[in-house]
């Protein structure tokens, strides 16, 4: 019998050799994410390119600590963050147990029953989401580097889907706001954190298997493809994974009694629901800062692979407030100048906006800040860009 239970990949010698000479280069890894595995899963996943590898995990890094989830606990990450409490408390998904483990990966539990990802586009931009992802992984890094410490062993997550009550048609169409999220979302997995989860489980799919499997083609690339598996019956959870990680609910035995989840059989917590009054105004972030409408702004038109850029000065302590739509994908990040140097106060992720305008607010020191929009794809057309920034007193 062919034992079909999931375990996490070993790294070949070469990886674990440049992971060694990589962790002299970047001594400083941060003590929450620090394991035996952790450069080494990032090469993997870059093939074994040690300056890209360096790159990304600089980038990362760097995430962290602009969005402010870096030295806070897990639960903070969802409850406290701006951002990502605004964001999580939409999903409906599980936390992890440090200490509820199938041969040493983790599950992570996503429903999608109970929430709208056309209703959540319409309170919060399309970047909420993604920069929320980034915290999401958070949350498995440290889940597994846990793990690792532990066991000497490496570790991984399995995420089981369940697609019941998806309404499949949302992501037929390419260019609706769903299927543009989903393909962001796998964007950043597959530059960040594809090491990260081995397998995604997808179990009470909403229609026939083969047209489920035509609608994921068109969001994921191939290697990503690799790592899902389609369940015809829950009951198969149990080839793939101990019962002691699956929640009851799905066949398994565990139960999530610390008071997140709802039931605790299901391990997940329940989304919030979303009302119309909810619904968020063009003009939302000016409006909560105390002005009617958006301050004047200025239209650019980015050339594939060119940079565009929108500065504001301020000579006192006040706040950034900023707001801009886009036509098409686009890096976008804040820097600061200083004495010639950029330093970042925003962290750049690839983005488009949809029913909302992008917007976003910071506390700044005196100083020059300049929004920077860089077209990141060989396109026909320029990405048209519509931006108003201003820095306020606070």
């Amino acid at each position: 019998m062919i034992d079909e239970m999931i375990i996490a990949k070993k790294f070949s010698a070469e990886i674990l050799d440049k992971a060694e000479k990589l962790k002299l280069a970047i001594p400083t890894v941060p003590e929450k994410l620090d394991s035996p595995f952790f450069f080494a899963r990032f090469l993997n996943a870059n093939n074994g390119d040690v300056e890209k590898t360096r790159q990304k995990i600089l980038q990362l890094f760097e995430h962290r600590k602009l969005m402010g989830y870096d030295k806070i606990s897990d639960l903070d990450i969802f409850t406290t963050v701006d951002i990502g409490k605004e964001c999580f408390e939409r999903f409906h998904i599980s936390q992890l147990n440090y200490e509820v483990t199938s041969r040493n990966l983790h599950v992570f539990v996503q429903r999608m029953d109970g929430m709208d990802i056309k209703e959540i586009l319409k309170i919060m931009p399309l970047s909420y989401v993604l920069h929320s992802y980034f915290m999401l992984q958070e949350n498995f890094s440290r889940a597994m580097a846990h793990t690792e410490r532990k066991t000497g062993k490496t570790s991984s997550v399995v995420c089981i889907l369940d697609l019941k009550g998806l309404n499949l048609m949302d992501f037929m169409n390419p260019l609706s706001g769903p299927a543009q999220l989903a393909r962001l979302v796998v964007q950043i997995w597959a530059e960040y954190f594809s090491e990260h989860l081995c397998k995604l489980l997808l179990i009470n799919p909403p229609g026939i298997i083969s047209v489920m499997w035509q609608v994921t083609k068109r969001l994921v690339d191939s290697n990503t493809a690799e790592k899902l598996a389609f369940l015809n019956n829950v009951e198969d959870l149990k080839k793939y994974l101990e019962p002691d990680s699956i929640p009851v609910e799905y066949g398994g035995t565990y139960r999530d009694d610390t008071g997140y989840a709802d039931p605790p059989e299901g391990a997940c917590k329940p989304p919030k629901k979303i009302t119309k009054e909810e619904y968020k105004a063009q003009e939302y972030i000016w409006n909560e800062n105390g002005m009617l409408k958006a301050p004047k702004g200025e239209s650019f038109s980015v050339k594939a692979f060119k940079t565009v850029e929108y500065s504001v000065k301020t000579t006192t302590p006040g706040k950034l407030v900023w707001s801009y739509t886009a036509s098409g994908d686009v890096d976008f990040e804040i820097v600061r100048r200083d004495a010639g140097k950029e330093i970042a106060i925003w962290p750049k992720i690839t983005v488009t906006s949809l029913k909302l305008p992008e917007y976003g607010e910071r506390c700044v020191t005196p100083g020059e800040y300049t929004l920077k929009f860089t077209n990141p794809s060989n396109t026909w057309f320029p990405v048209k860009i519509n931006c108003a920034a201003e820095i306020l007193n606070v």
